[in-house]
């Protein structure tokens, strides 16, 4: 490697090592975020579950909160998560699989999860909508 392509290639890597070290407050409080969420679902926390949303002043009414409690999440895999190339946005797949009380058969679902990090709060929320449990 050549004078040239050496110094292409330090500046690269420094320019990389320096995008890193700039996110990864982000990146640690998107972690936080979707592990919060997790135990939220699993723990049956839906005043946490909506706060986490982007639209935050959607409220459960008592029929709906009622429905949700029906439902155990027994099991939250992580399957993909991509951090968008702006660090502001991410995505995450996820499998969940629960059961209804009454008649305890598991099932499962896929979540697409889209995340947004809003500066001003410093906070990560999801833009799809809460989970439908059926």
């Amino acid at each position: 490697m050549n004078m040239h392509h050496k110094t292409i290639f330090i500046s690269f890597l420094l320019l990389l090592v320096s995008a890193c070290a700039g996110t990864q407050h982000g990146l640690d409080l998107l972690d936080k975020s979707m592990f919060a969420y997790e135990r939220a679902l699993r723990w049956q926390n839906y005043d946490v579950v909506i706060a986490m949303h982007r639209n935050a002043q959607q409220k459960l009414t008592p029929a709906q909160r009622e429905h949700m409690k029906k439902y155990r999440v027994t099991g939250y895999e992580q399957v993909y998560n991509q951090v968008g190339s702006d660090g502001k946005t991410a995505t995450q797949v996820v499998e969940i699989n629960y059961y209804r009380e009454a008649d305890m058969t598991i099932r499962k679902m896929t979540l697409n999860n889209k995340w947004e990090y809003d500066e001003p709060t410093s906070s990560w929320h999801l833009l799809n909508p809460i989970p439908d449990f059926k």
